[in-house]
């Protein structure tokens, strides 16, 4: 079998002049600037960030991503510990994010700068990137992945050499960060579609699509062999897969879980004002698909057009199945922000998809710029949002976490505590909470780091703060939970000793319990909220 892929169209380097590159280089990374400017104000550490900035920890091995962790060694010459260096990592990661479009633009022949640029935009703009680009330590690599992940559909030559160095590029995309490979899928399924539109052989595009699928499978395969053997803790628990036939209804599930977190990300005024955009977008492949089956049913049996014409009613929805891709076969699949890296490179397929025919169909290309325009816009609202509201919540932390940091001290001194318990949760800032109301996806971006429900970012974000004092609800053994509800029941019949608008302290056996006071302003969202976002906030409480 010949592993030589065939040209599914010829060399367009030409039609972008080094100039015309570069104005889309810079373009775009003014573009993605907007988007990771509120971030970089908010100056908040996101997560995993917490323990790595304090502490220098990677712990990316065990998670599969060993080419971070060496990336991040070779940026800051590691000796025994990471330290933050950013916000370099970011910039790198938009000015990554940037180049990946002039890669596009270059490939699919989008000559106009502008035109190239708002294509390209939603790959890194998309909403749910936002949580990608939130990491100081791992914005960088992530969007190395994007790249690694495209490059064999963008740059690598179609022969054999350079089907294994697809493979290649593939496996390393996979060392970076995983749910990269969803961007190539969907990509893979652009090529099928504008093959149709340039009225290519069958046999063409399906030997095209048999080696795509075989390179990327190729790829995981041996990722699975050399570095999945490695991944262990808790990445190999969520890592479970389905292994029989009765575990697959579970992908059912896991799809509608996946499409949930999507819908349920945007209020139904959002959906009011792009809804009909993304269904325009979808409308575009399926009318390329029947207009080639009806163009080739004189030469074809009948059933291969009625197959041609399924296909093309199907893609659409193979397309939105690829943005969870592989993690559908999961037992447990996680269901963040921050694997939906196909959200921004199908926008970015339907949005070449339509350049491509309105070009074919000489139609004006000021439909596509006016629909890239209108998400870009809306894009960049949301980034402003989050960013705000992101910068708030922190303001809020720090203030209730320096309080209690000092109040702990002072019944250190007079009481001999040596523990603290947290009981509650101190929700969102008044400012993040509305602004959660307006655009839940907020309530998934954002997760307050003082509450007794969360044993790890708490315990973490408290150790800037609370110094000589063991938070005794990091211990999450049986004996100590029952401990816990036990001090947790004393402490109701306990006299308050300090009492702040954020929380109030009471001492049970020299153990300082602090129950946590959401804001009155999110107290008074909540009793007020239509039903139809009720679902979103209490996620939260």
């Amino acid at each position: 079998m010949s592993f030589s892929i065939p040209h599914s169209h010829p060399n367009h380097a030409r039609d972008l002049s080094r100039r015309d590159e570069g104005r889309v280089f810079t373009i775009l990374l003014a573009l993605y600037f907007l988007i990771l400017y509120p971030i970089l104000r908010a100056n908040r550490y996101y997560n995993d960030d917490l323990k790595r900035a304090l502490i220098g920890h990677t712990g990316w091995d065990s998670n599969g991503r060993p080419l971070t962790t060496l990336l991040m060694k070779l940026l800051q010459c590691y000796d025994s510990g990471l330290v933050d260096i950013s916000p370099l990592t970011q910039i790198g990661a938009i000015a990554v994010l940037a180049w990946t479009g002039v890669l596009i633009a270059r490939r699919y022949a989008l000559r106009s700068p502008w035109m190239a640029a708002l294509i390209a935009f939603p790959l890194g703009a998309q909403p749910f990137y936002l949580e990608n680009l939130s990491y100081k330590f791992d914005a960088l690599s992530m969007s190395i992945a994007i790249l690694l992940a495209l490059l064999p559909i963008l740059t690598i030559a179609n022969h054999r050499r350079g089907w294994w160095l697809g493979v290649l590029s593939l496996f390393a995309s996979l060392n970076f960060y995983q749910p990269a490979v969803n961007v190539y899928l969907i990509f893979v399924l652009l090529e099928v579609v504008l093959a149709q539109l340039r009225d290519e052989p069958i046999a063409n595009w399906m030997k095209q699509l048999f080696l795509r699928v075989l390179q990327v499978g190729l790829a995981m395969l041996l990722y699975q062999l050399i570095i999945g053997i490695h991944i262990h803790g808790w990445v190999e628990r969520e890592s479970g897969k389905i292994h029989n036939l009765s575990q697959l209804p579970l992908i059912a599930t896991n799809i509608g879980g996946f499409y949930r977190l999507i819908g349920n990300s945007f209020d139904q005024q959002w959906w009011t004002y792009f809804l009909p955009l993304l269904i325009m977008l979808a409308v575009f492949p399926v009318a390329i698909g029947i207009q080639y089956a009806t163009t080739r049913r004189a030469s074809h049996a009948a059933w291969i057009n009625a197959a041609l014409i399924l296909i093309s009613l199907v893609l659409p929805l193979a397309a939105l199945l690829c943005i969870a891709g592989p993690m559908l076969l999961l037992l447990t699949p996680e269901f963040e922000p921050r694997v939906l890296m196909g959200v921004g490179a199908l926008l970015v397929a339907a949005l070449i998809v339509m350049q491509a025919t309105l070009a074919q169909w000489h139609r004006s290309p000021r439909w596509t710029l006016a629909a890239g325009c209108m998400l870009a816009v809306g894009m960049c609202s949301l980034a402003s949002a989050y960013g705000n509201a992101l910068g708030e919540q922190k303001n809020y932390e720090d203030h209730i976490a320096a309080g209690m940091a000092d109040d702990l001290a002072d019944l250190k001194a007079a009481k001999g505590i040596h523990g603290f318990l947290l009981d509650g949760n101190i929700g969102f800032s008044p400012i993040t909470g509305h602004v959660a109301e307006e655009f839940p996806m907020i309530n998934k971006l954002i997760s307050p780091y003082i509450a007794s429900a969360d044993r790890f970012h708490t315990n973490e974000f408290l150790m800037y703060y609370v110094d000589g004092i063991t938070n005794v609800g990091r211990q999450t053994d049986a004996a100590n939970l029952h401990a816990q509800s036990d001090l947790l029941a004393k402490a109701r019949q306990s006299a308050v000793v300090r009492a702040t608008s954020g929380y109030s302290l009471r001492v049970v056996d020299n153990i300082a319990v602090v129950t946590l006071h959401s804001a009155p302003a999110q107290a008074y969202a909540a009793a007020n909220r239509p039903a139809i976002g009720r679902s979103h906030a209490t996620k939260q409480q």
